[in-house]
């Protein structure tokens, strides 16, 4: 899983209007994003540019405080020990901590001269001194500890891309073996099963193929899968002589992996049946294809077929297909409802829970109709 960085949706804050002008999440934006952009400027410097930089901060913070007087700014040149720390290193941020304890002893005479006893200011430079110190110190090693986890996180990573990889190969080739198998039967009742087994084994690898193409291991977008997954079953099983339209509208969905198989699976047997049963015979027909997001989503399949037979009832005398849907459906805590559509044809609905944010899904929603023959 890749680490989340801050980001500008990150900020959010309800606009305030004064006067004639309004500070909004706008300025706050810009603001995050300027800081965002400074601190991948220092990331690439050198450290010795960073440590110069340091050293001018410091330089800056001394005079302000020689100007203030009465006010010490012995807090402030924390930034300096912090910024050449974690840029520049441990020593760095030590020489950092000596310069600036070193410079509010000289930038602060008003309030050096406050105590009684003339070795007092020198060791109260001393004390800031090892403060500053100690603060390097654990600041370095967290920066250390932070760089040993994301090196452990990266080589995880790539060990569950390498795992996904190799089960998406392992199951195109028991999709490849399944069609030469397909190829060698005579009977066509036969083969089309085989040809269903090898739709259902190429839909789960391209899920494990979309995963590691992304690098999103938590999550993938549905959206994108079944619209692929529809223009492949139409290419492949529409009937001979009929020009079918597809008409894919889906949102952007994001789901687990043990989901999304599973969805897979279901769309699969949905489109299947449409294409085996509602379009049989016909000349010419429409399929479409929706993916709604929401607190409850919903797919639907549905066909301008001839419908289901009177008093059908998918609990009761539905075959093996609809027997899956229902059976996987239950498992991922969804519901189903296969019913005759309004307009004539087959409405297939899938309601199931919402699981993730839909933040980092970034497909658009295609609902242009595309057509087969």
């Amino acid at each position: 899983m890749k680490t989340k960085q801050l980001g500008n949706s990150d900020l959010f804050i309800t606009p305030v209007r004064f006067g004639a002008s309004v500070i909004g999440s706008s300025a706050w934006d810009q603001s995050a994003a300027a800081i965002h952009r400074a601190l991948e400027l220092l990331a690439r410097i050198s450290q010795g540019a960073v440590t110069v930089l340091a050293v001018i901060l410091v330089a800056v913070i001394a005079w302000f405080d020689y100007v203030t007087g009465d006010f010490s700014l012995a807090v402030f040149y924390l930034v300096p020990v912090v910024l050449a720390t974690w840029y520049a290193g441990r020593v760095s941020g030590w020489f950092i901590g000596v310069l600036s304890a070193a410079a509010w002893l000289v930038g602060d005479p008003a309030l050096s001269r406050a105590y009684g006893h003339p070795l007092m200011p020198y060791w109260n430079a001393a004390m800031l001194a090892l403060t500053y110190g100690i603060v390097a110190y654990l600041l370095s090693t967290l920066h250390r500890l932070q760089a040993e986890l994301q090196e452990r996180v990266d080589r995880r990573t790539a060990s569950l891309a390498e795992v996904h990889h190799r089960v998406k190969n392992n199951l195109q080739i028991i999709s490849s073996l399944l069609m030469l198998q397909a190829e060698k039967l005579s009977n066509a009742a036969d083969k089309a099963v085989f040809d269903e087994c090898r739709d259902r084994v190429y839909s789960m690898a391209r899920l494990h193929e979309q995963l590691y193409s992304s690098g999103e291991f938590s999550d993938l977008d549905f959206a994108t899968h079944l619209r692929e997954m529809a223009e492949m079953l139409v290419r492949s099983h529409t009937a001979q002589g009929c020009i079918l339209a597809l008409d894919v509208r889906a949102d952007p969905v994001a789901v687990d992996l043990d989901t999304g198989v599973t969805l897979g699976l279901i769309a699969n047997e949905l489109l299947l049946n449409a294409l085996k049963h509602g379009f049989a015979g016909r000349p010419a027909g429409k399929l479409t294809v929706e993916l709604h997001g929401g607190n409850r989503n919903e797919m639907i399949v549905r066909d301008d077929g001839r419908g289901l037979p009177t008093g059908f009832d998918a609990t009761k005398n539905a075959g093996l297909g609809v027997e899956l849907v229902l059976g996987m459906t239950r498992q991922i805590r969804g519901e189903a409802r296969i019913e005759n559509d309004s307009a004539g044809g087959t409405r297939a609905t899938i309601f199931f829970p919402s699981l993730l944010p839909l933040e980092t899904v970034k497909t658009e929603p295609q609902s242009k109709p595309t057509y087969h023959d």
